[in-house]
């Protein structure tokens, strides 16, 4: 079952909650960015795994809520349409970025077969730390759904 409820982290009401088998269940705050499940726990394999993985600044910005679950800022990666991600050097000084997907050129190499666009970094916008949903409207994300 899909839903919305009360973000743990941040207190928005634009929480999408997703039941995605009886174990499972998936959190992705509309209203701050951040995402956790139930497999995200302080400890779990999960979270180590995402820890080693991160760049440092996620890292810092990982949130673990009264129920031991542990958030991380969200990544949206549409490959045909455009990226959201965060960008930033400190826990303060930090931004949501937007990009969109431009059609390969000739002359740009593809990383694997299916490749037809790349991220076009020199038109990324920023958008304040409350502004995830603009973020994600600049890509195009509500219109794909």
């Amino acid at each position: 079952m899909d839903n919305l409820i009360i973000c743990k982290r941040c207190g928005s009401n634009a929480c999408y909650t997703q039941q995605v088998s009886q174990e499972v269940e998936t959190n992705m705050c509309f209203g701050c960015g951040f995402t956790t499940s139930t497999l995200m726990k302080t400890g779990s394999e999960p979270v180590k795994a995402t820890l080693q993985n991160s760049p440092e600044l996620y890292k810092a910005l990982m949130f673990t809520d009264k129920d031991d679950h542990v958030w991380f800022p969200a990544t949206i990666s549409m490959p045909n349409q455009g990226m959201v991600f965060i960008d930033g050097t400190s826990l303060e000084d930090w931004k949501w970025a937007a990009v969109k997907s431009i059609p390969l050129g000739k002359k740009d190499k593809k990383l694997n077969k299916d490749q037809t666009h790349k991220m076009d970094m020199a038109n990324v916008k920023y958008f304040a730390q409350n502004d995830f949903m603009t973020a994600l409207e600049v890509i195009g994300f509500y219109d794909a759904q």
